[in-house]
């Protein structure tokens, strides 16, 4: 490749992953009279004892100032039609919207750019715009995680008065950083880093609902960490594919999901071998690019304890995810049950009281007892009704499925207390003598 760069009088960049060791690229280039540019990403390490190495040189983030002036110039380049009008909005705030949302470097501008001209010639609006710049992000980030469609909006998410009040400040946080960072000066001293937040509870708590919510009223793209393509048994390879992550994360407004947190975000142990050597170094690099990620990064965990302290110094919001109140689960049974589904004769009150479950669990009961009762001979009913019908015989029976898995038989107490009630026989009135 030397050569070929050297007959040809071109230069040489080599790509910031797959290489071999520096010293086996070094050696089989340098007879060659040629410029090596070797990229980087944040947090590689790019030091070299070679004394032909010259000094780093750093390419900064383009200002929204240079991107605005990139975006402007690749538009025209690729010939895209962003005619303005009532329904596509002002070009020039389109283009700060992108500007502000989107961090890209002038080469990923260009890319969007001549994707939407190479598509139809009708005029892009401030929503296609966006989404070619969403599936760039998507590109970049690869394998390594899935993008999340929210399924859940705020009021399905039943939290207690104090979660819900630290929920609530994790999303005017999240509204104002930017602000506060360029306008009151904290993007300085804390490197215009973005908020990390820990959902630690029980499993069915809530956690992972919650990140969608958040994700939904902040309109921003949730992707879940994959961590069957992250974590690699290869020495190195599980920083490098967790860089690519964080790096294409930090190019836009997005929420990076880290389910079950704790096999990555693991306590460092007493080196006894070279394997605990590098599983420490895996954390260390985790705590560095935590710190430094200037997107949303949420992580979820049903083990606090197993995390490394040194997260949670990082972390700015920890919200703890407890089992619902009586309070908060007949809110939740209520919730859970779909607003076609008739729920005549059953007894929230009792639920909520006799059965002590999160929210994961009453959901997998709604969802059993509609199955069970969809498969039921609708003709066995002696009331025929044209909207689907749940009883407290069906929930029962979605209850005693549920507690058998947890390995939790139902007591006799609980059985005779959620039998629907029966009215109370008329008063008999005595006979005229």
């Amino acid at each position: 490749m030397g050569t070929v760069c050297w007959l040809s009088g071109a230069d040489l960049l080599l790509p910031s992953h797959g290489l071999p060791a520096e010293e086996q690229w070094q050696a089989a280039l340098d007879a060659a009279p040629i410029y090596v540019f070797t990229a980087a990403g944040a947090g590689e390490s790019t030091q070299s004892a070679s004394e032909r190495t010259l000094p780093q040189l750093r390419i900064p983030v383009l200002t929204v100032e240079e991107s605005l002036r990139a975006w402007d110039a690749a538009l025209k380049k690729h010939r895209v039609n962003t005619q303005t009008g009532a329904q596509l909005g002002d070009l020039t705030g389109n283009l700060t919207v992108l500007a502000q949302r989107f961090r890209f470097s002038a080469d990923a501008i260009g890319r969007v750019a001549s994707s939407l001209g190479r598509a139809a010639n009708a005029p892009v609006d401030r929503a296609r715009l966006i989404l070619a710049c969403e599936q760039e992000i998507g590109l970049q980030i690869g394998s390594n995680a899935r993008l999340v469609a929210p399924r859940f909006t705020r009021p399905e998410l039943v939290l207690d008065a104090e979660r819900s009040r630290q929920f609530d400040e994790l999303v005017g946080a999240m509204e104002h950083i930017a602000e506060v960072h360029s306008a009151w000066g904290t993007g300085r001293a804390w490197g215009n880093a973005g908020i990390s937040a820990l959902f630690a509870g029980a499993p069915g708590t809530g956690k992972t609902m919650a990140a969608e919510v958040l994700a939904a009223q902040l309109q921003l793209p949730m992707y879940r960490i994959d961590l069957s393509q992250v974590v690699n048994k290869y020495i190195g390879e599980t920083e490098k594919n967790l860089r690519r992550l964080f790096d294409a994360g930090e190019q836009a407004d997005v929420l990076l999901f880290f389910d079950e947190a704790d096999a990555l975000f693991g306590q460092r142990t007493q080196v006894r071998s070279s394997n605990d050597r590098f599983a420490n170094l895996e954390v260390s690099y985790l705590l560095e690019r935590m710190e430094n990620f200037r997107g949303l990064a949420v992580l979820a965990t049903n083990r606090k304890k197993d995390l490394d302290e040194a997260f949670l110094r990082r972390l700015r919001y920890v919200i703890e995810f407890p089992l619902p109140g009586e309070a908060e689960r007949a809110s939740i049974w209520r919730k859970a049950i779909p607003a076609e589904v008739s729920v005549d004769g059953i007894e929230f009150d009792t639920l909520s009281r006799e059965f002590a479950l999160s929210g994961g669990h009453i959901r997998s009961i709604v969802l059993n007892a509609c199955l069970q009762a969809a498969a039921q001979d609708p003709t066995s009913s002696p009331v025929p009704s044209p909207a689907p019908r749940l009883t407290m015989e069906n929930l029962m029976r979605g209850i005693a499925r549920e507690f058998e898995k947890l390995g939790r038989p139902l007591s006799a107490q609980q059985r005779e207390s959620s039998q629907p009630s029966k009215p109370a026989p008329p008063a008999r009135i005595p006979e005229a003598r």
